[in-house]
């Protein structure tokens, strides 16, 4: 977070709303090309930014928040909008291979604010570790070429759950009938047979299936036969259902 030091800067951005690219072409020559270009990306991509304080920018879609974008002590900064309990997420990060960069990435608590109210920070799982003293997720500081593929990737991934398309849905199996099942028929039917219900609520999405396994075959038409019959069954029963024809 930045600290809003210089009353005066302060008043006269918020009178002026200043764009990004009049800073960045007064103060922060050393970045300007890369900050031109990337505003150039948000713009192409229907993407609009908006001054929210001192050098800094909140980036919008369908006036849905996406990022911000902040200029500071020489050096520019994009901290997108993320979700880590977002189980999709983590799995978009792993396909995309964006995970060493991502956690590269991880922002930190700096006692900013006085008194440090904000701090210790918060502790925070991602991809499967557990990180203390984050701030708010990711900050991308003076990001250049992998880093800036990355951001525009998780915009992309942003802007999908914004507009409701290309965003895998999850289909949630409450901790204990998940366990009930799997002591029932096995972990690999467990999963194969999730795959099935995730295959059929995603077909849209899913180019293939999600597993080469023998039996996953012997699931999709078990759940095809199902669907056909049964177009409005509850997925849960659907699940069972599988189970039950596929694991005697």
């Amino acid at each position: 977070m930045f600290l809003h030091d210089k009353n005066s800067i302060f008043k006269d951005q918020k009178n002026n709303k200043p764009k990004i690219e009049e800073i960045a072409s007064d103060y922060y020559k050393e970045h300007k090309d890369n900050i031109l270009d990337f505003i150039k990306y948000l713009k192409d991509n229907k993407m609009t930014s908006q001054w929210a304080s001192v050098n800094s920018w909140k980036i919008f879609y369908k006036s849905k928040d996406v990022a911000f974008l902040k200029l500071y002590e020489g050096s520019w900064y994009v901290d997108p909008i993320v979700d880590f309990k977002d189980s999709e997420f983590e799995l978009f990060l792993k396909k995309e291979k964006l995970g060493t960069i991502v956690l590269d990435n991880i922002e930190k608590c700096i006692s900013c604010l006085p008194n440090g109210q904000c701090t210790p920070g918060r502790t925070v799982k991602i991809m499967g570790k557990e990180y203390s003293n984050v701030c708010h997720s990711l900050r991308f500081k003076d990001p250049k070429n992998n880093e800036i593929e990355c951001i525009k990737k998780i915009f992309e991934y942003r802007k999908n759950i914004i507009t409701g398309k290309g965003v895998l849905k999850t289909f949630y199996v409450g901790k204990p009938k998940r366990n009930e099942l799997i002591k029932k028929y096995g972990q690999m039917n467990y999963d194969l047979g999730y795959e099935a219900i995730m295959f059929f609520i995603n077909q849209n999405l899913i180019k293939e299936n999600p597993r080469k396994d023998k039996n996953f075959n012997s699931y999709l038409k078990t759940y095809e036969k199902i669907m056909v019959n049964n177009p409005k069954i509850n997925f849960l029963k659907l699940f069972e259902m599988g189970f039950e024809e596929n694991c005697k």
